[in-house]
């Protein structure tokens, strides 16, 4: 559990996720690496009771989330994080545009009942991009298939050149991805972003480094297209249909309830202080 002055660990226990990836966090120092299986990567109580155990209750109805062979884990952690057992850690996507499992972490066995929520999800994760790729569509969290816009939820950033990437966050609602896409900012290169994706029940938003940035008013229940063996996957969808993501992913948390403007500022403001070098606002 976060210990010592994991305060960033801290707050995002206190807002109850039902999925936390601190990507290899605790396991800094252990024998974890590019195409091994992470056995502590979602702190999450398997029994569904939302009693989070960090780094002792494994992915449920798994045992990992596997790291394809060509993406790092134990990389350097976007945060500077402190106390025990909190020594650093995110896993670094390969810098190619090549859609392959190799290139992705995901979960062998597909759909968890807990990751599904219907009235209301909050997705979150800081990223640093390496390469931003022209019109294309790097995803950092997708819950499902993409594959004919059939995601359940999707967390990504987009654009038609390397120069007008934006942040954008989609769920699918009775058949049909309504997403809410930040008007600023553009994405840079080797600078760290908090992105924020939250469906209320009734719009679809999208928040970057605690401002938001985009909002589609929709309502309905997010539905999860039955897909054997494709739930939940970082830095593509679980069918390779989009661009691989291109850099650093860290500190990714998913929330059956939408967090408030206020929540995610302080989410922002808690994990900016951690920031080991100078971000972009």
């Amino acid at each position: 559990m976060p210990g010592g002055n994991d305060s960033y660990g801290a707050t995002i226990i206190a807002d109850g996720p039902i999925g936390w990836f601190r990507f290899s966090e605790l396991l800094a120092g252990s024998a974890i690496t590019a195409g091994s299986q992470d056995p502590q990567a979602l702190c999450l109580d398997s029994s569904a009771s939302g009693n989070l155990n960090p780094g002792v209750i494994p992915y449920p109805n798994a045992s990992y989330l596997q790291y394809g062979s060509a993406v790092v884990a134990n990389s350097p952690s976007l945060l500077t994080t402190r106390g025990p057992n909190n020594d650093g850690g995110s896993a670094l996507f390969p810098s190619t545009a090549t859609q392959a499992l190799i290139n992705m972490v995901s979960s062998p066995d597909g759909g968890d009942l807990i990751l599904q929520p219907t009235a209301a999800v909050t997705v979150e994760a800081w990223h640093t991009p390496n390469v931003i790729g022209a019109n294309a569509k790097q995803v950092l969290v997708c819950y499902g298939t993409d594959a004919s816009s059939l995601a359940s939820y999707c967390l990504f950033h987009s654009g038609t050149t390397a120069i007008n990437h934006v942040f954008a966050f989609a769920v699918n609602i009775a058949g049909t991805l309504r997403t809410a896409t930040a008007a600023l900012p553009a994405l840079v290169v080797g600078t760290t972003y908090h992105a924020v994706g939250v469906y209320t029940g009734t719009a679809v938003q999208i928040f970057v480094n605690g401002v938001l940035q985009g909002t589609t008013a929709i309502t309905g229940a997010i539905q999860y297209a039955a897909f054997p063996g494709l739930g939940l996957a970082f830095g593509n969808d679980p069918s390779n249909t989009d661009a691989n993501l291109q850099g650093s992913l860290d500190e990714a948390a998913i929330y059956s309830q939408p967090l408030t403007l206020s929540r995610i500022a302080y989410h922002y403001r808690q994990g900016s202080t951690l920031l080991p070098f100078v971000w972009r606002h």
